[in-house]
């Protein structure tokens, strides 16, 4: 009897490492498919000129824009976990800090504000297609950056290319979905820690796969990075759903500003410098308020007017269909995404609105 057993013991555990062992197969499959999908997704004759760039340097500078978001940030961590374990020395600057609600990016503590020279082989500029959007970077090193050899990856149906080599597609929802792509097309490996920033870059850009700049390619990305081991919960419940007492405070006193136009089809609000002080918050503190605004009932066209140190007016705008956020903020000499986008006016909060506002309210109504 105790023999008998043993043999089903042995036959159960034989017939489940069989099972096992096809679920993996199936697993690695479909990666593998996802692999050659989105590696279709660039033309080979740019990624190689891309590519033969980055093999050509070894001591490499990958910025993000000024005021990073977690694609900016997202692709050039992810980019640069991805070079290394090819020989490239990365280092990975931006004109400002890193967030501090955004300490979910691995090695976000390698950021750097300050380049620590100008012995680099290689720029590659991420999430934004002209050099001023890098900042203090810039105007700091400008002498650099305009000698230097830069690959430039960005996203924006705004962007003009920076580059020697401009890998741009207003297609991807985010640099950091283009960035997945290059690397495969590349057969570059893409571990877990790049992942987990890839994937932050892709999340955060769609809102969580909402936007309608998500694509069946987009999605095809995400599952590729859930593959390699990154968690969106992870991601998601530092983002969206956990906020700081201070940012909670400033939202607060934000909103009490609040008006609307157009039959409720128009809202806008303002954080002045003083809130920020009042509540304690820090400037990086509004992310997520402009998306607030946007999912009020009705709503068409959203707008968050940010006072600026040096007395200018930071606007960050949200639209839903058929309104193009991007279309507006380029006018007033910004950019953006479709539905994600900002520009900033040389004057004071009050005159910002006073000239932004008349031009949605005729956007919304037909004028």
């Amino acid at each position: 009897m105790v023999r008998r057993l043993a043999m089903y013991n042995e036959s159960v555990w034989e017939l489940m490492g069989k099972h096992v062992e096809l679920a993996l197969d199936t697993l690695n499959g479909q990666q593998a498919a996802r692999a050659r999908i989105l590696a279709a997704g660039i033309g080979s004759e740019l990624a190689e000129r891309a590519w033969q760039m980055i093999e050509d340097a070894r001591q490499i500078v990958i910025l993000a824009h000024e005021h990073p978001d977690p694609d900016a940030l997202g692709s050039a961590l992810g980019l640069a976990f991805a070079l290394e374990p090819h020989g490239k020395e990365c280092v990975i600057a931006c004109a400002d800090a890193v967030p501090a609600n955004y300490d979910f990016l691995p090695g976000w503590e390698r950021v750097v504000s300050a380049l620590p020279h100008e012995n680099f082989d290689l720029v590659i500029a991420l999430d934004a297609g002209e050099l001023s959007r890098y900042g203090s970077l810039y105007t700091r090193h400008q002498s650099f950056f305009d000698r230097a050899p830069i690959l430039n990856v960005d996203h924006h149906i705004t962007s003009v290319g920076c580059g020697r080599v401009n890998i741009i597609d207003p297609v991807a929802a985010a640099t950091a979905e283009l960035l997945t792509v290059f690397l495969l097309n590349r057969g570059a490996e893409i571990g877990t820690e790049a992942a987990k920033c890839l994937l932050a870059g892709i999340i955060t850009d769609t809102r969580s796969f909402e936007f309608d700049a998500t694509t069946a390619r987009t999605l095809t990305a995400g599952a590729y990075l859930v593959g390699k081991g990154a968690i969106p919960d992870a991601i998601i419940k530092p983002m969206y759903r956990m906020k700081p007492l201070a940012k909670a405070r400033l939202w607060g006193l934000a909103l009490q500003t609040m008006e609307s136009a157009a039959g409720g089809r128009v809202v806008w609000a303002a954080i002045r410098r003083e809130m920020l002080t009042a509540s304690g918050a820090t400037t990086d503190m509004d992310d997520g308020l402009a998306s607030f605004l946007i999912d009020i009932e009705g709503v068409g066209i959203a707008a968050l007017f940010k006072e600026q140190t040096d007395g200018s007016t930071k606007v960050s705008m949200r639209s839903v269909a058929p309104y193009d956020a991007a279309k507006i903020a380029a006018h007033f000499g910004g950019g953006g995404h479709m539905r994600a986008a900002g520009c900033t006016l040389a004057t004071g909060v009050d005159e910002a609105v006073r000239t932004l506002m008349p031009h949605l309210v005729a956007l919304i109504e037909g004028v």
